[in-house]
């Protein structure tokens, strides 16, 4: 049953991370498309709204063998999540792609200095405008920490009804 739980929270998260993976298709170009191709520095995702309409019985991490000065391994479970709602994003997302320099070299006192590294480092750039986000349901039945995922006491429960966020501008993500 672990398994199968940890196989749900996978495709869970797959799901909300990459939406438009499985919309990639590949064709054949002929030579007078060739011609026809310019050459850029990005692309733009059109992406619209994203739904979710999800819902698990157990989310859970857990430990064997224990860590720190614990002896003893555990399993932190969020039990019954659910989560309903929606991302609209109102102009395409664009994705820039680039090279970078990273000069991690040091010098130290007394002339002694380490090589650099990360020279051409690739740059990516994601930029989205303006979304909004609408949570119409996310909550979490219990949170249980125990020997077994779904075993132990309850911290409680958690939820969000009714929530939106309105973002305008520009989010800007940049790995470097």
């Amino acid at each position: 049953m672990n398994r199968k739980n940890l196989f749900t929270a996978v495709c869970i998260i797959s799901l909300l991370v990459f939406p438009l993976a499985a919309a990639a298709k590949m064709s054949i170009l002929s030579d007078d498309q060739l011609c026809e191709v310019v050459g850029q520095a990005g692309f733009a995702i059109e992406t619209g709204a994203i739904r979710f309409d999800t819902s698990a019985g157990n989310l859970f991490w857990g430990d064997t063998d224990g860590f720190g000065l614990l002896t003893q391994g555990g399993v932190i479970s969020l039990n019954d999540v659910t989560l309903f709602g929606s991302i609209n994003i109102y102009e395409p997302m664009t994705v820039s792609a680039g090279v970078g320099y990273s000069p991690f070299g040091v010098n130290l006192p007394g002339g002694i200095g380490l090589p650099r590294v990360g020279v051409d480092v690739s740059a990516v750039d994601i930029n989205i405008g303006g979304m909004s986000i609408d949570i119409d349901q996310f909550t979490i039945g219990a949170i249980t920490i125990g020997p077994q995922a779904g075993v132990g006491p309850s911290l409680g429960s958690f939820g969000i009804y009714d929530m939106h966020v309105n973002i305008s501008g520009t989010i800007q993500i940049s790995a470097r």
